[in-house]
């Protein structure tokens, strides 16, 4: 493992950060497939739900909340930071990118992006069940988040071995700050009880997802 990685590695990310950003160090003939299933959906053991917020046109902004607004903003920095690698190393084109990430999104929430998104904003979607959408929404957050943070982090502790020096490095607390949360949903739904449902549903899911 090289200098920079151990640093990264032993700041706090977790054993799952470290092993994933070893894994993309050290396996030079799998490390293409190896970066898109981390990109790909937390059932894999991806980081795509991460990414949620960059779905968001500029011309729809106004329909979500300040935090989200922020979110948005650094989860667009993180992109760009891994895109440096993933397309400035010919792991393939950013179409690509941004299809194994929404893919790995529509695989989580089991709808499109678009319909996920306006769960976030508390509105109802058409032909989907759910009491409310939010509600299922925030769920699966809960319940796959930290995951995701942690491989969000090791994709950007790898990055940093390969010099990635075009944008700056997200920081851990700034991935952490700016990972979605049900709290956002509950700002824009103002849906009393909806976090508590949220979380109790999600604990459900985490259990379910660890012991399949």
């Amino acid at each position: 493992m090289s200098d920079k990685l151990k640093i990264y590695a032993c700041s706090g990310v977790g054993a799952t950060s470290s092993s994933v950003a070893q894994e993309l160090e050290n396996n030079a003939w799998s490390r293409n497939e190896t970066l898109r299933k981390y990109l790909g959906t937390s059932a894999d053991g991806g980081c795509a739900e991460y990414f949620l917020y960059i779905f968001i046109p500029e011309e729809e902004l106004g329909k979500y909340n300040s935090t989200i607004y922020k979110k948005r903003k650094q989860q667009i920095k993180t992109y760009e930071y891994v895109r440096e690698l993933f397309v400035g190393h010919n792991y393939g084109t950013e179409s690509e990118m941004l299809n194994i990430i929404r893919n790995g999104i529509e695989k989580t929430f089991k709808m499109s992006v678009e319909q996920v998104l306006i769960g976030v904003r508390g509105g109802k979607v058409k032909g989907v069940s759910g009491d409310p959408v939010s509600a299922s929404v925030a769920a699966i957050i809960v319940a796959v988040i930290n995951l995701v943070i942690a491989i969000v982090s090791g994709i950007i502790a790898y990055c940093q071995t390969v010099n990635v020096a075009k944008y700056t490095a997200p920081s851990m607390e700034e991935i952490e700050a700016s990972a979605p949360a049900a709290t956002d949903i509950t700002q824009t739904t103002k849906k009393k009880g909806l976090l508590v449902a949220a979380l109790a549903a999600g604990g459900v899911l985490l259990y379910k997802l660890f012991n399949r």
